[in-house]
């Protein structure tokens, strides 16, 4: 999901693309959050088709540069659901192990699946959606972090997930854990996982200027800040419901 970039972002390719995920999203809560699904059978679901779309994009560079593709680790940010909805699939109910994954099911995910569509620098492809044949990379890839977003969105509004401060730290840990990973990751096969080693695509770039710790430094804080927001945010939104509720 990384091609080099292309279309200009927020021009007519990328608006088009944001809309539709948009509106497709708007649908699927609204249809679904009302519906009394079982949550493993619901997560397994989530799990298989995260897999199926990360498959379908390696599957197709291994086919077409008859190699791995060893710059699509699953060491990105992106790459979370990957981990988490599987570990949430066997964490027992109502245990620990779920009520970290269930946090990181939210701000994490939700946070990169935004980040990545709303900075698509390495995932858009070319000026023009058409022909779909020349876009089967930036399908997919909208397509992937577009359900990661809605995945997020669904467990709140559905109640499988309630937002509170204690998930944050909790969020923190399990990105965390994936960044040590990266940055091990990242020293052995001198890659760019999480963008914490040369930024590929980063509007923080230049912080490289400053130096590799500080720009590495900088990008791990400002992790932690975008993980945390979706956690702020929902907490305000459900604050100002509440007063206006009254």
């Amino acid at each position: 999901m990384h091609n080099l970039l292309t279309a200009p972002a927020f021009g007519t390719k990328h608006l088009l693309g944001l809309a539709v995920i948009a509106i497709v999203n708007i649908i699927l809560i609204t249809v679904l959050k009302r519906k009394d699904f079982n949550k493993k059978k619901l997560v397994l679901v989530f799990l298989i088709i995260f897999y199926v779309l990360e498959f379908m994009k390696l599957g197709y560079m291994i086919f077409r540069d008859g190699s791995y593709p060893m710059n699509h680790l699953p060491l990105h940010l992106c790459s979370l659901p990957l981990y988490v909805y599987p570990i949430l699939y066997l964490a027992k109910p109502n245990s620990k192990l779920e009520e970290i994954m269930n946090a990181a099911a939210f701000g994490p995910i939700i946070s990169a699946g935004v980040i990545a569509l709303l900075i698509p620098a390495n995932i858009i492809g070319g000026d023009s959606w058409l022909p779909l044949s020349e876009n089967y990379l930036p399908l997919v890839s909208f397509t992937y972090h577009g359900f990661m977003i809605f995945t997020s969105l669904y467990f709140v509004v559905s109640g499988i997930y309630k937002i509170s401060f204690k998930g944050i730290y909790q969020a923190i840990q399990v990105t965390l854990g994936l960044m040590i990973l990266a940055l091990i990751a990242n020293y052995l096969l001198d890659k760019d996982f999480m963008l914490l080693n040369r930024g590929s695509g980063s509007p923080f770039q230049f912080l490289l200027d400053y130096g590799q710790f500080v720009y590495t430094t900088a990008m791990i804080l400002l992790g932690f800040v975008g993980v945390s927001l979706p956690f702020l945010i929902g907490m305000a939104v459900i604050k100002v419901k509440s007063i206006f509720g009254k």
